[in-house]
């Protein structure tokens, strides 16, 4: 008999499903179809609530407003805004392989990926010209 799937590897799987579909929404140079983005970024935020993922659902629940943002046409996409969003795939990836040793390291990682959605949508509707939160990078661990 085979071990069944535990909520962390259920979540791992299907976070990297939405984080793979995600990372195919936002490759090209226009803005990806707004209710496929969203509809992504719902599923991992509830894919992280269910699985007890608190700090990862507080951070797609950043990127899930931020697509909310996009379908409602309050933010204009373009190349910065993609590299952060591509940016912000691969920091859940991260922390999606993370689940199982977290630590307040990465508590704090998830923190700041929520407010680099959360500083891209306050340049938009604050200060047009302002500039966004920096993107998070990954820190490589040895």
């Amino acid at each position: 008999m085979t071990n069944p799937l535990g909520t962390a590897d259920f979540f791992a799987l299907e976070a990297g499903e939405c984080l793979d579909r995600l990372e195919t929404l936002v490759q090209g140079p226009a803005a990806p179809p707004a209710d496929e983005f969203l509809r992504m970024t719902r599923v991992l935020r509830g894919s992280a609530l269910m699985a007890g993922q608190s700090h990862i659902a507080k951070a797609a629940g950043s990127l899930e407003a931020f697509a909310r943002s996009q379908r409602e046409q309050r933010h204009t996409w373009d190349a910065a805004t993609r590299e952060h969003v591509a940016q912000a795939v691969e920091e859940f990836r991260l922390l999606v392989r993370r689940v199982r040793e977290w630590s307040e390291a990465d508590t704090s990682r998830a923190t700041r990926l929520g407010q680099v959605f959360e500083g891209l949508m306050g340049r938009q509707s604050n200060n047009e010209t302002a500039r966004p939160a920096e993107p998070v990078r990954p820190e490589i661990q040895t």
